[in-house]
This record gives structure tokens, C-alpha cells and sequence, in this order.
């Protein structure tokens, strides 16, 4: 007796229909007319079966902070560093119960959508100490069973401004914490100076002090040109070759690479590619290049020529319906779709390296163990309601079953009627 047969499905892989077993969490057996006894049967029809998605970047502790009855902006976009001020004003009047209310429902919404792990950026600063950790904690704790939640200490205070900083965020390093952050933009002092290459430094050295992953927000604005020199994921990639933390380093947005001269960039990737940093990009095109007048610019990083080079490249929901964005819904097949737009990443081939970053690549980047479909992964995946990965991108298919650790955590159904026409 199994726990769970799934019959007559497809994979990325699979030239004809296959069955899985799953038993205690994980796959045991998978080819064609498995017979076993199972506690639990999927008729899969000839759809697709793929490992579940996994969100590499969502600031998990702001989420839903919005009205969820008129999801929007609340008020006028003013700039970028605007709406930080928002957030820091609003975060104000957050409480452990809220953050832990809108974060439960953001990882139910998340399941439903077919992710089974996410990493979340979590505010650690001197004004909230560690509240937003605390709740984070918890909310891993009571949501187990449907995620694995890897917290990331995200310095929305900066790291460099106050000496208490470096003992505070060992503090949280301690106390649940499982990846370092950095965001060398938002460390600005008194004269609205930046001193990117101190912020990572600092980041790198508690990284590598407590033998965890660094998670940095890097090169997020968008300048006429750039030299390699002034590109802080340059710096960033160089020093984690001198501190030998190679594959252990994220670099998310990148966003100012697109804006240096195509031999500088093709440098810059050289180099990010030698550090074997993992590159999350963001979709959300929105935010970025609003005063641009003439060939607006939306603040995509250089997606295709960072894979084409070999780079770990993944993409991620990042801010959803907060101060920040005040849009998404959890779910990485719709920043797929979004992501295929803005890349100009359309052929099969391209649309199948999509499913790819935010499945395979992503969860290489949080270093999940028994990941995929082979016999012994833990049995964490989703079964679309069509037989490829680019028919799942391009239609935005239901996510029919969603099964993480072999039990059956969400099923969907999309149903509509409409007129009959005369012959």
C-alpha cells in the first residue's frame, strides 16, 4: 500500500505518459502501468506534472498590506525612494497578530498556486528590533505543512548608519533567521549618499561570520550609462570570489545592468558568472523609469544574455499588493507570462526556460535538497491542466492538484458556460 498514485501524466521529460508513486513524502517509483495499492488516486489525463514552483524572492512580511477590497495604489505614485517613506510610515502601525494574519494568507494563496517554498525577506532594523522575525518564526512554524519558508534579514533601516546594527543583526542570525540580506540603496546618509561597496561588505562579513547564504537587493536604479566599476553587483561578485563564498551569494534586480554599454555588461556577466551568484529578476515592470519621457525604460536585467552565459538566473514576485506594488496574486505562472513580455522570451524553447527559472533554478538557489521528479525527490508537485510548459505560461492553465510531501494540499477547477450558438 502507497500513499498516493498519480496515473497517466506527462513531464518536461516524458516522451508518452507515465505513473508516480509517492510513499512516505517522496517518490518511490514512477514508468508506465504502475500497479499498486494507494491510499489516495489522481487521474492525471495526459496533463502536465511539474516540481512545484519555488518563490526566490517575496517580501513576505509587508504583503497584503493593502485594502483587499480595492487593490491599488492608495496614493499617487511620487518616486521610488517615495515609497519607501510610505512603507516606513505605514509599517508603524503593523502588529505581531497582522503580520502573522497577512502572512498566513499569503502562503495559503501561494500553495494554491502551486508554490511549496519560498524565501522571504523579513524588515530587521532598530525601530522594530525583531517583530517582523518573531512573526515570520511563527507563521513557519503553524504553515509547515504547506511551505518551506527560508527568512532572509532584509536591513530596511540600512546596516551602516549605527554601530548597534552589526550586534543586532547577529541577534537575529541567532534566532531564526536563515539568510543575511542587504540593500546597499537604501543606505544613505545624511546627505542622501550611498556607500555601496561598505553596506556589502558588512552584509558579507555577518554572512559569512554565521556560515549562511547572502541575499542582496543590488543595482535597482536605472542611470543613463554605467561603468563596470560603478556596478554594485560587480563589486558584490568580486568579493565573493575573494571570500571564497561562491554559489552561496544572490543578487537580486540587477536592474542597472541593462543600462550599461553591451561591452561593459558582457564584463560585468563574465564576472557575476565566475562568482556563481544566483540572479533574481524582477517583473515588475512598473516602478522603474517613470520620469523617462521618450523610450521608456521598465528595469529588466539582462535575462537572456545572463542564461546564455550560464548564469543561475530566477524570478520572483518580490512586492505583492503593498506599499511597494499594489499588485500580484502568489502566483509565479502569472510573473511568468509577465516576465515572457518583458524579456522578449516567446519561442517554446524560451517559454520552457521560463517554468524552468522559477522551478529547477530556483530552488538550486535556496539549495533545496530532493528536488525534481525522480525516484527518491520528495514528492512536491503540480499538475496543469495541459500537456507543456509553454501552453501553461501561454494559457495560464489551472493548477489542477497541488501535492506537497506527497499529500494533496489544493485542488483547483476552472469552470465557465456560455451561448449556445445555432448552426
Amino acid at each position: 500500500m502507497i500513499d498516493l498514485l498519480v496515473r497517466n501524466i506527462q513531464t518536461e521529460k516524458s516522451s508518452s505518459t507515465i505513473d508516480i508513486a509517492v510513499k512516505g513524502g517522496a517518490i518511490i517509483d514512477r514508468g508506465k502501468g504502475l500497479n499498486y495499492r494507494s491510499t489516495a488516486l489522481i487521474e492525471g489525463d495526459g496533463n502536465l506534472l511539474h516540481p512545484c514552483f519555488v518563490e526566490s524572492h517575496l517580501h513576505l512580511d509587508i504583503a497584503l498590506m493593502n485594502d483587499p477590497q480595492t487593490p491599488g495604489r492608495p496614493e499617487p505614485y511620487l518616486s521610488h525612494y517615495g515609497l519607501g517613506v510610505s512603507l516606513e510610515k505605514r509599517r508603524r502601525t503593523f502588529t505581531q497578530e497582522d503580520i502573522e494574519n497577512r502572512a498566513v494568507t499569503a502562503i495559503k494563496s501561494a500553495s494554491r498556486h502551486g508554490i511549496t517554498a519560498i524565501r522571504a525577506q523579513c524588515h530587521v532594523d532598530r525601530e522594530i528590533g525583531l517583530k517582523h522575525l518573531e512573526s515570520l518564526v511563527h507563521v513557519r512554524e503553524i504553515c509547515s505543512e504547506l511551505m518551506t519558508l527560508q527568512i532572509v534579514a532584509f536591513p530596511q533601516q540600512v546596516l551602516t548608519n549605527h554601530p548597534d546594527n552589526y550586534t543586532l543583526f547577529q541577534e537575529a542570525l541567532r534566532n531564526g533567521v536563515d539568510v543575511m540580506g542587504a540593500a546597499p540603496n537604501l543606505d544613505r546618509d545624511q546627505h542622501g549618499k550611498t556607500d555601496f561597496r561598505a553596506h556589502i561588505d558588512m552584509g558579507l562579513v555577518l554572512a559569512v561570520a554565521a556560515d549562511v547564504d547572502l541575499d542582496v537587493h543590488v543595482d535597482l536604479a536605472i542611470p543613463p550609462s554605467i561603468t563596470l566599476d560603478e556596478l554594485e553587483t560587480v563589486y558584490l561578485a568580486r568579493r565573493v570570489i575573494e571570500y571564497n563564498y561562491e554559489n552561496r551569494v544572490a543578487a537580486g534586480h540587477v536592474s542597472a545592468l541593462g543600462c550599461a554599454s553591451p561591452d561593459i555588461a558582457q564584463k560585468a556577466i563574465e564576472i557575476i558568472h565566475d562568482a556563481r551568484l544566483h540572479v533574481v529578476c524582477q517583473p515588475d515592470l512598473y516602478r522603474l523609469g517613470r520620469e523617462d519621457e521618450q523610450n521608456v525604460r521598465r528595469g529588466l536585467t539582462r535575462v537572456k544574455e545572463l542564461l546564455n552565459r550560464g548564469v543561475n538566473v530566477t524570478y520572483a514576485s518580490n512586492n505583492v499588493r503593498d506599499a511597494l506594488r499594489p499588485t500580484g496574486n502568489f502566483d509565479l505562472l502569472e510573473e511568468g507570462l509577465i516576465l515572457a513580455y518583458g524579456a522578449h522570451m516567446d519561442t517554446v524553447e524560451e517559454l520552457n526556460t521560463i517554468m524552468k527559472m522559477s522551478t529547477y533554478n530556483s530552488a538550486r538557489m535556496l539549495g533545496l535538497q530532493n528536488y525534481g521528479l525522480e525516484i527518491g525527490c520528495d514528492a512536491d508537485f503540480v499538475i496543469f491542466d495541459c500537456q507543456t510548459p509553454s501552453a501553461a505560461i501561454v494559457g495560464q492553465v489551472e493548477k489542477l492538484y497541488v501535492v506537497r510531501k506527497g499529500k494533496i494540499v489544493a485542488e483547483n477547477r476552472r469552470f465557465s458556460t456560455g451561448v449556445e450558438l445555432s448552426k
